[in-house]
């Protein structure tokens, strides 16, 4: 009972919280009308909440009102975000198309890579990902370059950039999943990987071992194959 009336005021205690953020970032819009990352703050912060058609309205208001394109660019990537969130893939695609800048420019590279990923079109999104990768081999790019890869089956590459991210960043979760996945399928012992990620978070080593179950099928499947081949 008292565990139950501890969550039940937590909960209570970050709505409270939420509120009075976006109270701070409204404050702030009108404060700054002329600022277009007081709009993106807001933008973002509504997106995170899930309140999709409020930020929508909110990025459009805005691109209404800002004219230069280095100002337009922030919002059309806020928008953007939005649509990714919302599954709308070929309306995100459209707003990242907007942003040629530097400052935005490998973002929404990315935004465009996870988009074609969404949809399954790994060899796009692999090329997004690859250019990504050339302006700086940042962990996103890294991480989605080896998805795809990986997606396509091309599984020494998709090595080659598992290991760079974690060269990089040694205990990221996804990426020795992956790379765990990977050493499967090519006959190599996954297991520090596996165990790297159980011991760091085991609430998502938990939820992703089904996906350990599926590529043991497949491993079997290939080799049940290639014995019925000989």
């Amino acid at each position: 009972m008292k565990e139950d009336e501890g969550m039940a005021e937590n909960q209570k205690k970050m709505v409270n919280e939420t509120a009075q953020t976006i109270k701070s970032l409204i404050a702030a819009v009108d404060k700054h009308p002329d600022d277009p990352q007081t709009y993106y703050n807001l933008g973002s912060m509504l997106t995170e909440l899930k309140n999709y058609q409020q930020a929508e309205e909110l990025f459009k208001k805005a691109l209404q009102y800002f004219k230069r394109d280095e100002q337009r660019e922030l919002l059309h990537y806020g928008l953007g975000n939005v649509f990714y969130a919302s599954e709308l893939y070929q309306e995100a695609k459209n707003e990242f198309q907007q942003i040629t800048q530097t400052k935005l420019k490998t973002a929404a590279l990315l935004m465009r890579a996870q988009t074609e990923y969404a949809q399954a079109n790994y060899q796009i999104s692999l090329a997004y990902a690859l250019t990504a990768v050339e302006e700086g081999k940042n962990r996103s790019a890294l991480m989605l370059a080896g998805e795809n890869l990986l997606a396509l089956g091309d599984f020494a590459q998709a090595k080659n950039y598992f290991d760079q991210l974690l060269e990089q960043w040694p205990h990221d979760k996804e990426a020795n999943f992956q790379r765990g996945i990977v050493g499967m399928v090519m006959g190599e012992k996954s297991v520090d990987f596996f165990k790297r990620v159980e011991e760091n978070d085991p609430d998502y080593f938990k939820k992703m071992k089904a996906r350990l179950v599926d590529v043991e099928k497949f491993i079997t499947a290939q080799k049940q194959k290639n014995q019925g081949g000989k």
